[in-house]
């Protein structure tokens, strides 16, 4: 849980400017890569990304999603098959930027799912990142995919202790770092609705990673899973922040939530 509202990597209430007459394709500033588009990611070069502040703002059906630029980072693509915008924005003071670059492609994945399988900018993990060994290692005897996801929601909420201090100071732009909230075994629900996401992913199961609030708690911005179940079809609501503390007060709990408790504001 975040004590304070929205600290995180959505950027909100921008101001976008789009100069007259601007000719996007011949600025030479900002590159968009779709050479993984067949995965739900693209990927953005900046020429002056060391310089300044910038950020890539993802539209589909006048849904925004933006994002800090940062280099090398993949960005999802994650609402569907259809046409998306895809600019880039150069600080100019306060709120306020001016578009460089803009495009738009199309989105037409056989399996849509799959966008929740990558490695992205907020769940960033990799074969040699350690939580995703020690998802190996606690899955290695599972035989379906409720199985391996139980395993890794057990480990998490057994061992996972909410970080109150870090939830009073954590700043805007906040992004986790997967090996250094793994070591620690400690966070908010930020880090642990991404730990989480990273594990499933790294197995091969659709994970997204969702943000918005909890019917329990409605006045603080929440983060948890939403998992994809392909032995019974169906999506799941994981909450493993609230269950880490619920399992460590002695109490029962229930992996699968009802999805009425919970209203979404982004999907990751």
């Amino acid at each position: 849980m975040f004590n304070r509202l929205r600290m995180m990597l959505i950027i909100t209430a921008l101001t976008i400017m789009i100069l007259p007459g601007a000719v996007f394709a011949d600025s030479g500033l900002a590159v968009i890569d779709k050479s993984l588009l067949d995965k739900g990611i693209i990927t953005v070069s900046y020429s002056k990304a060391k310089e300044t502040k910038a950020i890539v703002r993802i539209t589909k059906d006048k849904v925004n999603y933006d994002y800090i630029l940062v280099v090398g980072a993949q960005y999802p693509l994650q609402l569907g098959n259809g046409d998306y915008t895809i600019m880039v924005a150069e600080a100019v003071g306060g709120t306020k930027y001016k578009a460089i670059a803009q495009e738009t492609v199309i989105l037409n994945m056989q399996k849509e799912n799959d966008v929740f399988l990558q490695s992205m900018v907020q769940v960033d993990w990799n074969k040699k990142s350690k939580s995703v060994i020690k998802a190996l290692e606690l899955t290695k005897n599972a035989k379906t995919d409720k199985e391996k996801v139980t395993a890794i929601y057990t480990y998490i909420t057994k061992n996972f202790k909410y970080d109150f201090d870090k939830a009073k100071t954590v700043k805007t732009g906040y992004i986790p770092i997967l090996d250094d909230v793994f070591k620690a075994s400690k966070g908010i629900c930020y880090d642990y609705a991404t730990t989480f996401a990273a594990m499933t992913r790294s197995l091969g199961i659709p994970t997204k990673l969702v943000m918005g609030y909890y019917a329990k708690n409605p006045t603080v911005y929440h983060a948890w899973n939403q998992v994809y179940l392909k032995d019974t079809n169906e999506w799941i609501t994981v909450d493993s922040t609230n269950d880490a503390v619920q399992v460590q007060a002695g109490k029962a709990t229930i992996m699968s939530k009802k999805t009425a408790e919970f209203k979404i504001s982004k999907i990751y």
